[in-house]
């Protein structure tokens, strides 16, 4: 099922799948009309590695978010107006869907607000500028503080209010 089918078969969606090397953005302009794919010069393993491979300290997740604004950017300029769901079936953005609305999986749509996404990155800059690291209270993961830094930022800068689970 694309993600177009999963929200409303007539309307446009945005899909975003993360990747190693890059994002993958698809425009998905609604029932008979094209799809649009691009990638987006930032991925999950990029990230990490500017972080130094290890959970972000508040100067490198500074870093972080100037080097995911330029990589994702430029992506605004290409995305429908009325559109105000990103959409995901990615397994790591999910777990971070999950854990921000603390929400069981049940049958249906599965949506976080961004302010949602906004608290759970609030957390994730707190632990970073107390200089937590791995075996203190936080679970330290390096790929899932990427992965929550780029969906912050492309919900923020792309006016998404909302990230919907597709299956």
């Amino acid at each position: 099922m694309t993600a177009a089918l999963a929200i409303d078969a007539g309307q446009p969606c945005v899909e975003l799948d993360l990747g190693a090397l890059q994002l993958q953005l698809r425009i998905h302009h609604g029932r008979g009309r094209s799809t649009e794919q691009h990638g987006l010069p930032i991925g999950l393993e990029t990230l990490a590695h500017a972080f130094g491979d290890r959970m972000p300290d508040a100067l490198a997740l500074e870093n972080g978010i100037a080097e995911v604004e330029d990589a994702i950017m430029p992506a605004a300029q290409w995305l429908p107006a009325q559109v105000q769901t990103l959409c995901t079936a990615d397994p790591l953005l999910r777990q971070l869907v999950l854990s921000a609305t603390g929400a069981p999986v049940h049958p249906g749509p599965q949506r976080a607000a961004r302010e949602a996404i906004e608290h759970l990155f609030a957390v994730l800059a707190g632990q970073a500028e107390q200089g937590l690291h791995a075996g203190q209270a936080q679970p330290q993961d390096v790929q899932a503080a990427a992965a929550l830094l780029i969906l912050r930022e492309c919900l923020h800068h792309w006016g998404m209010l909302q990230v919907q689970l597709l299956d």
